[in-house]
């Protein structure tokens, strides 16, 4: 964390710009080495007129910057949690949802659940709650009820509250293909996460995945169902239908990640300089490229080292200086809002109800130990204190 700036009134693009400059001057940094911006896409942070990104541009251009330079970015992990809301199979997660608030929401519907699983010794002992927020929560929700499927049956109908959804092969069929899809689609999502996660290596997962789903749209066209074991159980009569799930799945990638997939060229020249044509890369990188690629030493050493410690090794100013600043510029970037969200969980922690006469200052000095990769020496600490004796 380099600064935390507080904000008690109104949080508009012109606030947010303004604290961002304010920090930016307490730091003395300078708006040419600003690389991108990776936002949530609130309308104060991507607003056309007045969000903060668009006023970051135009600060830029009084400046003579190229705001075109700028690279924004919506949260990859967000893009691809509203691209899995495309999926339409709302039978399913209706019936799904109902059931378990039926069962989970009633105090003694729930002990008595929990008593039958435990009576049958079924492998899980309760079901699983969904909830919107929690992205992955959909997926271990569907692939639970898929596997107490029987329990539930047997229960609803002990409670004259029979699921006759359970009874139909063609919906058993569409939970199947939900649980195979969602559970995909979690994994995805875990990929995305983490700290230190470099723009390239994330577009690239987004990319696999895509492939994936052009791959599963053919072979359910063709009722293959080999990647889709738990739909693959069912034995489905006709899989077109799934295959259609999987093109808009596909269609909404295409449309969500167009906006990133346009810096795919500068991101080829920063993951793979060995790769690509000189002729197809920008005029004033061709030159350093060639002598990039003509050097066999350079060349093994990329394939031996990992990709930073690469460029922090190899190719130096003096040597390289466009392609270096290119890939300090690639490096930076912020592909999602993962460190924001893993930082505003320590802030909740920090800044409680309880702890109303907290300041601003101490707050930030809180966040920044709690937020640092630097371990405290408490034991050094502790020896510059006096020790209170006893009197």
């Amino acid at each position: 964390m380099l600064s935390l700036q507080a904000m008690h009134g109104t949080t508009r693009g012109e606030d947010l710009f303004e604290q961002v400059v304010l920090a930016m001057n307490k730091f003395d940094l300078q708006f040419d080495k600003l690389s991108g911006l990776a936002t949530d896409g609130a309308p104060a942070m991507v607003g056309v007129q007045k969000g903060l990104t668009a006023l970051v541009r135009k600060e830029m251009s009084r400046l003579s910057l190229d705001p075109n330079e700028l690279v924004v970015c919506h949260c990859i992990i967000h893009q691809e949690n509203l691209c899995a809301h495309s999926l339409k199979l709302n039978n399913v997660m209706h019936t799904v949802v109902s059931t378990i608030n039926f069962i989970k929401s009633r105090g003694l519907n729930s002990r008595q659940f929990k008593e039958l699983l435990r009576e049958l010794e079924s492998e899980y002992g309760d079901l699983i709650y969904h909830c919107e927020v929690r992205w992955l929560s959909r997926a271990n929700m569907l692939a639970r009820f898929y596997q107490l499927r029987e329990e539930v049956k047997q229960f609803t109908e002990m409670k004259g509250k029979p699921v006759m959804e359970l009874s139909d092969s063609k919906w058993l069929c569409d939970l199947g293909f939900m649980v195979d899809i969602t559970k995909y689609l979690a994994e995805l999502n875990v990929k995305l996460q983490g700290p230190n996660q470099l723009f390239s290596s994330l577009l690239s997962n987004v990319k696999s995945f895509e492939a994936k789903l052009k791959l599963w749209q053919l072979q359910l066209e063709k009722g293959n169902t080999v990647h889709f074991p738990t739909l693959q159980e069912q034995k489905p009569a006709v899989t077109s239908e799934y295959a259609g799930e999987c093109a808009k799945l596909h269609q909404a990638f295409r449309e969500r990640f167009q906006d990133v997939n346009r810096y795919q060229k500068d991101l080829n020249i920063f993951a793979t300089p060995f790769n690509v044509e000189p002729a197809d890369v920008p005029e004033n990188l061709q030159l350093e490229i060639i002598e990039l690629q003509s050097n066999d030493e350079l060349k093994a050493r990329y394939h031996n080292l990992p990709l930073l410690e690469f460029y922090k090794l190899c190719v130096g100013a003096e040597d390289f200086p466009i392609l270096r600043r290119h890939a300090l510029k690639f490096a930076s970037l912020f592909g999602t809002t993962y460190r924001c969200e893993q930082f505003f969980s320590k802030l909740s922690l920090a800044k409680t109800r309880l702890r109303s006469r907290l300041t601003d200052l101490n707050l930030e000095n809180q966040l920044r130990v709690a937020s640092s990769s630097l371990p405290s020496d408490i034991r050094r600490l502790a020896k510059e204190k006096q020790v209170q004796p006893s009197h």
